[in-house]
């Protein structure tokens, strides 16, 4: 199943303003737009097989697995302010409270620099981890056409329930646009899982580094969930 970047960001879960923590609005004043795309999630086996026909083999026999696709938009901020760095950040637990149930296999990209490609491709292996790399003629894996919008991304978290990227810009490329992350996701035994994504921006206005992050009205849109069966 080859995956390519969406064109543009056209089934969003929640736009608007970000905010800064309630102590610190007295910091001044920021309008800083951002857009939320809705998480796009494919079961493992679904995605891998259905590239050449046959059967794959998950690594860890009582777990279920999930590629996901995140994606978010910055939009050029007022004024004189710039945008510093941006985190899109993913929460996963299991419905039932378990702990250590949910949590991310892999992510991509790991890292990507300014003077990387800003189009390239790369690949899900049956081993579940990425590759910068096309896969090799009937090969079992996914095909993924990445584009790079994002001047620096880095990658954290991978084998725990919280992993984040870290967007950064560059000197002669600023940080907007719209930017898209993947993940797969472990879930043991029969327990759903559950994601939540958040983002947090910080900008340098006339008084200095200001970190925004989501609205709380914004938290129920932007929850998912990884059902059994």
């Amino acid at each position: 199943m080859p995956l390519s970047p969406p064109d543009t960001l056209s089934d969003i879960v929640w736009e608007g303003e970000l905010e800064a923590p309630t102590m610190m609005k007295g910091a001044g004043r920021s309008r800083l737009t951002a857009s939320l795309g809705r998480p796009e999630v494919w079961r493992v086996e679904d995605a891998l097989e259905s590239h050449t026909g046959q059967p794959w083999v998950p690594p860890l026999g009582d777990t279920r697995f999930w590629l996901v696709r995140l994606a978010c938009t910055l939009h050029p901020p007022g004024g004189s302010e710039v945008i510093l760095e941006a985190r899109q950040e993913l929460a996963l637990s299991a419905a039932d409270g378990s702990e250590g149930s949910v949590y991310a296999f892999s992510l991509f990209p790991e890292q990507v620099t300014a003077e990387e490609k800003h189009a390239f491709k790369a690949s899900l292996g049956p081993k579940l981890k990425f590759a910068k790399a096309e896969l090799s003629g009937g090969s079992l894996g996914v095909d993924i056409e990445y584009t790079k919008v994002f001047p620096v991304i880095t990658a954290f978290g991978a084998g725990e329930a919280y992993p984040y990227w870290l967007f950064q810009p560059h000197s002669a490329a600023p940080l907007i646009g719209s930017q898209c992350v993947y993940a797969v996701v472990a879930v043991k035994g029969n327990c759903t899982g559950q994601g939540e994504i958040n983002l947090t921006v910080t900008v340098d206005n006339k008084l200095g580094p200001l970190r925004l992050g989501l609205p709380r009205s914004a938290m129920q849109a932007t929850r998912f969930e990884l059902a059994a069966g």
